[in-house]
């Protein structure tokens, strides 16, 4: 998969905001060779989501994500806050986008 922003931003205009979320986690795995990716957000109205690569359940949750604060969680870990932060704020993002275009359809 020939990973780019230019795809990422095609994406994002195409498809819905969470579709956007799972596919920017989908690309992390591809570019940094990961296990697994995951990242938890806490918006308001909607309560904690976690969102994981390949849109995949967490079933028995044996990483703790339900419970894990806001972030980024990679398998293995990679320490970018900046990415983290982004992460979480398109998540968020994409909760309220989706909600909206839900509401107003």
């Amino acid at each position: 998969m020939d990973i780019t922003n230019e795809s990422l931003v095609a994406f994002a205009r195409e498809g819905s905001g969470l579709a956007t979320v799972y596919q920017a986690l989908d690309d992390l795995v591809d570019l940094y060779a990961l296990d697994d990716a995951a990242v938890v957000v806490d918006v308001p109205g909607f309560g904690r989501q976690v969102l994981r690569a390949g849109r995949r359940p967490l079933r028995d949750d044996e990483t703790g994500l339900h419970d894990a604060e806001p972030g980024l969680y990679l398998q293995p870990a990679l320490d970018d806050p900046v990415l983290s932060r982004l992460m979480v704020a398109l998540g968020a993002l994409a909760l309220r986008h989706d909600a909206g275009a839900t509401s107003s359809s």
